[in-house]
């Protein structure tokens, strides 16, 4: 029941660069990227959007901009199931048209805040690198190459539009072979007047409470239990997932290194499952037993790497 806010949450855009793209001919592709990072929290724009994930293809409204101080994204699924996500601030909702089971995460969009929070650390496990030119959206993008340093994570390629500074295209790499998944604007108006009322979900889809909005039962904190025991260099805990009515006692840990990032989902069970591992476009399902437990691994890593997260997961009493 995580799946399908999974599989929506790559719909939004990876982060809004809105900048002149001007850079001097020794400015490292690093440097450029943290400029345009700085400014694009302030772009507002709206467009139409493909994203090929899995075999799969979805097509999308994207609306983005600074409301009231924050940064507000909405992305409206136009085939398929009725599905959106709304992220205002730092509150994330995943809408459908009935109460949800599931759980809302961070929409891609954090990659690029975390990347200018953290760009050091990022830079100590990616290396960025400057393309050239080439044509999106009937406009002219610069592309630029991020290349994973370790096998614990994909490596990415971004294309900035030349003129605006807004990214247009995204890949999600493997080590070889065709990319895992591409998000690509048809066509996108910029410098658009957006207001609140843009950032309303469609009728008849259901808004989920955040973990904020919901008591907690009994004396024991979410997540304060367990803890995955290994890690992927550079990966540091980030905010945790939002929790939905209907979730009983699960429990989560989310992690990002700045760019890729992973949940961990932990639910009391008195039966063991069949384990069993997934993977569709770049996001990838890992479900292991533990005593009493289910754990679950979801994010955009490698299999392998999500395996290995999951067979560490230990209740803290355990932990050594």
């Amino acid at each position: 029941m995580i799946s399908w806010c999974f599989r929506l949450s790559p719909l939004i855009l990876m982060g809004a660069l809105l900048v002149p793209v001007v850079y001097a001919a020794d400015q490292s592709a690093q440097d450029w990227l943290i400029a345009k990072l700085e400014t694009g929290k302030q772009s507002s724009f709206s467009g139409h959007s493909v994203l090929l994930s899995g075999g799969q293809l979805v097509s999308l409204k994207v609306y983005h901009a600074p409301i009231e101080g924050e940064v507000w994204e909405r992305v409206v699924h136009m085939s398929g199931e009725p599905a959106e996500i709304i992220r205002k601030g730092s509150s994330v909702y995943c809408l459908h048209p009935q109460q949800s089971t599931g759980m809302a995460v961070n929409s891609p969009i954090r990659r690029w805040n975390a990347l200018e929070k953290g760009m050091q650390s990022v830079s100590r496990y990616y290396r960025f690198e400057r393309s050239g030119m080439e044509r999106v959206a009937g406009r002219e993008a610069m592309r630029l190459n991020l290349e994973p340093m370790d096998s614990h994570r994909y490596g990415y390629s971004l294309w900035v539009d030349a003129e605006s500074g807004v990214l247009l295209r995204t890949q999600t790499l493997p080590p070889s072979g065709d990319p895992l998944e591409v998000f690509e604007f048809v066509n996108i108006e910029l410098d658009q007047t957006l207001s609140a009322g843009d950032f309303e979900p469609g009728a008849g889809l259901n808004r989920n409470l955040a973990e904020g909005d919901m008591p907690v039962q009994g004396s024991q904190t979410p997540a304060q239990h367990w803890t995955p025991q290994w890690l992927p260099e550079g990966f540091v805990e980030s905010q945790r997932v939002a929790r939905f009515q209907g979730q009983g006692e699960v429990t989560t840990r989310a992690y990002t290194d700045g760019l890729a990032s992973f949940t961990v989902f932990h639910e009391p069970r008195q039966q063991p499952i069949n384990e069993n591992s997934s993977m569709r476009g770049a996001t990838v399902a890992v479900h292991r037993n533990l005593p009493g437990a289910m754990i679950t691994v979801v994010g955009e890593i490698p299999l392998d790497t999500a395996e290995r997260i999951a067979a560490s997961v230990k209740p803290l009493a355990d932990a050594h």
